[in-house]
């Protein structure tokens, strides 16, 4: 949760003046020489801090002032925060297909989320110190110049492994190829290995020590993580530098509705890309809907790295002051107008861990993010296990209902505070109210399932794994190693692993459906097909999505009070401290240990693993049960965690002063001082990718 979003009466570049160790550090590396060129070209130090001109170096012709306007501004970095907003939720919308792609398990794709937020903490630093003494437009520019560079990035995987030789043997070409080449067909004609059949070599002598292409995708979160961050740091300063003070509200609100549509969009193109084969050029013969499809998870990188290079180059022509904000300082220089005045860190950092209201909320949002912030991450691969949903469908549910009913919650809870004003002790009372129900919420999911017998024909061991050995296929000599490739029996009641786990001897296909024959773990005609059992699981499917808007609109009107007791609880001079300190805390509780902790867990609840060459790869089935208790029931225990810490911020909030009447908004302002505060929240929880 990028607090620090939140910021609207105090600038955030601020925070630097009490990193006095950062400071140190800095000066030494400014004292290179490659760093300090840089660093002149980036903060552009002959320029005059009255410069309103815009353009770069000699471009800057008359035609390109017009935009030098806060107007201009304000929709150019709503589209930055749209655009971050997109990639953090398309990423997590293809993750489970990456999963399954280049064959890593959950605790890796929790450990690549993680990668972002690690890096975001150190560039967090190091842009507040340099940016803030700069040229804040350009450093935006450079940060996203950078985000632009790792989606660029994302895309080598597949550039560097193709589609893999996996999946490609589901499709018409591949199967046509092999009909041509007469002296492999024998050896290599089903791709389900049968009864007996021998077991093609593997060349495992140039297997790769480690997961390069899961290497790439943390090459590419650190990347982002160190050029995104500018966004809450130079980005929000620049706009609360170059307007007047009670218009900063009203307009971060607006860069967050421009924001708020990233999340939705990047789900439902996600769902969009994934809808299509990997390898759009080649005919498939599964479906979507099978469990071994891969989607295209490669195709939004290059326009979305487009769209990011393009935006981070028209915000690096806006001027260092827009003409206005130099008018204003002016006037203000005329009429002695006195800035706070800083105070050392080791007072404020006193005042700040003193403050009881301050810290009980900090650490209530950093507990209710550890409890949340894993589930939002997997919610893809959780729908897609408990109700044999596609990626595509999953994806497009989590933007569409989540989100949306997200964002109605944020607006009215944001009215109703702005036109009410309730009483702080009723705004934290509402706040474990919300919570209370979250938890309960997450007792329910459990009771949610499909009711469809869809699991594999076969049964648990003494250790709790999953044994496909049966006496009907004892004699099949089905190799550990052999992929995943489910067939159904005909009667549609029993799914296998492979058909060699089936007994199955022959195979042929009768109009584009391969069809197994004399299976002796099947009763009756021994005939299956390909592909996995029909489960209809629509009904517990939409049944969970209504508990899902529900909730997420519930919770969603809690955070506005959360965000504005956040605010009003420190005092002005130590906001920028505060508001980074609980970043910093947010993201060590919940942001870096959350993904890891929960991709841990679900690897757990795995009940086969893909296995190459001796090493373990992606996980192909999960234990629902064991997943749905696991991952609802340690939320559940976070968010109660969180709960009691509200608990505190309620006995503790009775005193706090929470409205002024300079900054009272209109009731007819939806996208106001609250609302805005809260999205931010919001977005930063579920999309961040992130992260």
């Amino acid at each position: 949760m990028q607090l620090i979003d939140f910021h609207f009466s105090t600038k955030t570049y601020e925070l630097n003046k009490y990193c006095k160790l950062l400071k140190i550090l800095s000066r030494n590396l400014a004292y290179s020489g490659i760093i300090q060129k840089v660093l002149n070209i980036i903060n552009m130090n002959n320029i005059n801090d009255d410069d309103t001109t815009c353009g770069l170096w000699l471009f800057k012709p008359k035609w390109l002032q017009i935009f030098a306007s806060k107007k201009s501004y304000v929709i150019l970095y709503g589209l930055l925060g749209f655009n971050q907003s997109f990639l953090s939720s398309y990423y997590i919308g293809i993750q489970t297909t990456l999963e399954k792609r280049f064959k890593y398990s959950s605790q890796m794709s929790g450990m690549i989320s993680s990668v972002w937020d690690l890096f975001s903490i150190f560039s967090f630093l190091f842009a507040s110190y340099y940016g803030g003494k700069g040229h804040r437009a350009r450093w935006l520019a450079i940060g996203f110049l950078l985000v632009a560079l790792s989606n660029f990035i994302r895309v080598l995987p597949h550039t560097i492994y193709g589609p893999g030789s996996d999946v490609l043997k589901y499709t018409k070409d591949y199967n046509r190829a092999l009909i041509i080449n007469s002296s492999i067909i024998n050896s290599t004609i089903n791709n389900n290995k049968l009864c007996n059949d021998k077991i093609l070599y593997k060349d495992c002598e140039n297997l790769e020590f480690w997961n390069f292409p899961a290497l790439i995708l943390c090459v590419a979160h650190a990347i982002v993580g160190l050029g995104g961050s500018v966004y809450f740091t130079c980005g929000t300063a620049y706009l609360d530098d170059n307007v007047k003070k009670n218009s900063v509200p009203l307009l971060l609100a607006t860069t967050q509705c421009i924001r708020m549509m990233g999340p939705a969009l990047g789900f439902a193109f996600s769902a969009y890309t994934l809808n299509k084969f990997v390898n759009p050029s080649l005919t498939p013969v599964i479906t979507s809907e099978d469990p071994r499809w891969i989607g295209a998870w490669w195709m939004g990188w290059v326009p979305l790295g487009t769209f990011t290079m393009l935006c981070a180059c028209l915000v690096g022509l806006f001027p260092q002051a827009l003409p206005k904000a130099v008018a204003r300082k002016n006037e203000q220089s005329k009429n002695n107008t006195k800035d706070l005045m800083p105070t050392d860190l080791k007072s404020s950092m006193k005042r700040i861990l003193s403050n009881k209201v301050m810290m009980c909320n900090s650490l209530s949002s950093s507990f209710f993010i550890l409890g949340l912030v894993g589930y939002w991450n997997f919610m893809p691969k959780y729908l897609e296990t408990q109700f044999r949903q596609s990626a595509s469908t999953s994806n497009f549910a989590s933007g569409s209902v989540s989100l949306l009913c997200s964002g109605l919650g944020i607006i009215v809870s944001g009215a109703i505070i702005s036109k009410f004003k309730p009483a702080p002790r009723k705004l934290a009372l509402w706040n474990v109210i919300v919570e209370s129900i979250e938890v309960m919420t997450y007792a329910l999911f459990t009771l949610i399932e499909c009711s469809s017998n869809d699991s594999l024909n076969g049964h648990f061991n003494v250790d709790n794994k999953w044994n496909f050995s049966m006496s009907c296929n004892d004699n099949c000599n089905c190799d550990p190693t052999i992929d995943y490739n489910p067939i159904c029996s005909y009667d549609n009641t029993t799914s296998f692993y492979s058909a060699c786990h089936a007994g199955c001897s022959q195979s042929r296909i009768v109009d584009g459906i391969k069809w197994y024959s004399n299976c002796t773990c099947i009763r009756g005609k021994g005939m299956a097909y390909e592909g996995l059992c029909p489960a209809n699981c629509n009904q517990s499917f939409i049944f969970f999505l209504i508990i899902l808007g529900f909730i997420r609109f519930i919770s969603s009107t809690g955070r506005s009070g959360n965000s504005i007791i956040q605010l009003r609880s420190v005092d002005e001079q130590d906001k920028s401290l505060a508001l980074g300190f609980t970043e910093m805390l947010v993201t060590f509780v919940g942001f870096l240990p959350g993904p890891i902790l929960y991709g841990t867990i679900l690897d757990t609840t795995c009940l086969i693993w893909s296995y190459n060459c001796g090493k373990r790869g992606n996980c192909w089935l999960y234990d629902r049960k064991l997943m749905k208790y696991y991952l609802n029931s340690i939320s559940s225990g976070f968010l109660v965690i969180g709960t009691l810490f509200d608990v505190g911020v309620w006995y503790y909030v009775k005193d706090l002063k929470i409205y002024d009447e300079d900054n009272d908004l209109k009731p007819n302002e939806i996208c106001n001082s609250s609302s805005m505060e809260a999205i931010g929240s919001l977005d930063n929880l579920e999309m961040k990718t992130l992260k």
